[in-house]
């Protein structure tokens, strides 16, 4: 069974609706769908601005506002994502439109969120619930038991706060997760989608295949385009050269931090003096050259320099 991959990016992030266009955001989810996403997640501004004719087979709405709810009862989407906290405005969304509950669980409160959710009558209107947090050690354990004793399938979107987001994702999936959420370019907080593309090809020692590369590098540079800031793949080769090293974060404050890199100092090599370039100028034969150098370098010009500065009188 294939696990189903969803990009939440174009969900949370903010950008200049002035600047960007409908055919770059088009050209965006274009080359996001070409990673290898099953589905992009959305809010109601970015679904006026793409004006798609169709949202029911690939886009997913996110609902955080009553304008996002309004919208989707006049547009049909694959899922409509609903957090717990909003259950309250399941029974407002159309009976036809699926939905996704969203909970925040880590991997040690993730069963009982689950058995929890069970008490509730809405869980008959749920199409999959979405786990977002820390998964850890043991994911692949959750995963299995989802698979096993949960009747409602499973999204598991692993947070990176603790750098092993990329891995858990990449356990969830091997472990037969019905769904990965995960964000394109971002580094911290959620998990890069291509960052998981990547890591998953390399734990199953495969290639990966030209137009995933391909799609990757043109949704990078369509994300600095949109967003105004560098995905984490070009940050990462961007500071490869630079001084300032990878962005480092404090997990329990939220603070970043960004060492400088140990530069290694070049080998001092003297500079030519005017003397010397005048020299050089002349076009004089190599041995010629090299001797009156050599001849001015035993030279000491402070004799010259004090008589100049007297004022000598014949």
């Amino acid at each position: 069974m294939k696990t189903a991959l969803t990009d939440r990016t174009l969900s949370y992030i903010k950008y200049n609706d002035e600047h960007v266009t409908k055919g770059e955001l088009e050209a965006y989810t274009k080359a996001v769908f070409a990673c290898g996403a099953d589905y992009i997640e959305i809010n109601a501004a970015t679904a006026k601005l793409l004006d798609a004719d169709d949202y029911s087979e690939q886009y997913i709405l996110n609902v955080r506002s009553s304008f996002d709810l309004g919208f989707c009862a006049v547009m049909k989407f694959a899922y409509v994502t609903i957090p717990f906290t909003f259950a309250g405005w399941i029974e407002k969304v159309p009976d036809d439109q699926p939905i996704i509950l969203e909970v925040s669980a880590d991997e040690y409160s993730a069963q009982a969120v689950l058995l929890y959710l069970r008490r509730f009558t809405f869980i008959r209107r749920i199409a999959a619930v979405r786990l977002t947090g820390i998964m850890g050690d043991h994911v692949e354990d959750l995963v299995r038991w989802c698979r096993s004793s949960y009747f409602t399938p499973v999204d598991i979107c692993p947070l990176n706060t603790m750098l092993t987001g990329a891995s858990d994702a990449v356990t969830a999936a091997a472990a037969g997760a019905d769904m990965l959420t995960l964000s394109f370019g971002r580094g911290y907080f959620y998990t890069a989608l291509e960052q998981y593309l990547i890591n998953v090809n390399i734990t199953r020692r495969t290639v990966i295949k030209n137009d995933v590369i391909k799609a990757i590098c043109v949704a990078s540079l369509l994300f600095a385009d949109i967003f105004g800031m560098l995905p984490t793949g070009l940050a990462n080769l961007a500071d490869t050269d630079s001084e300032v090293m990878n962005a480092v974060y404090d997990t329990d404050t939220g603070v970043m931090f960004r060492p400088y890199r140990v530069m290694k100092r070049k080998k001092y090599e003297p500079r030519e003096s005017t003397v010397e370039r005048r020299i050089k100028s002349i076009g004089l034969e190599q041995d010629i050259e090299t001797a009156i150098l050599d001849m001015l370098k035993k030279v000491d010009f402070r004799l010259y320099k004090e008589i100049t500065k007297r004022n000598i009188i014949d």
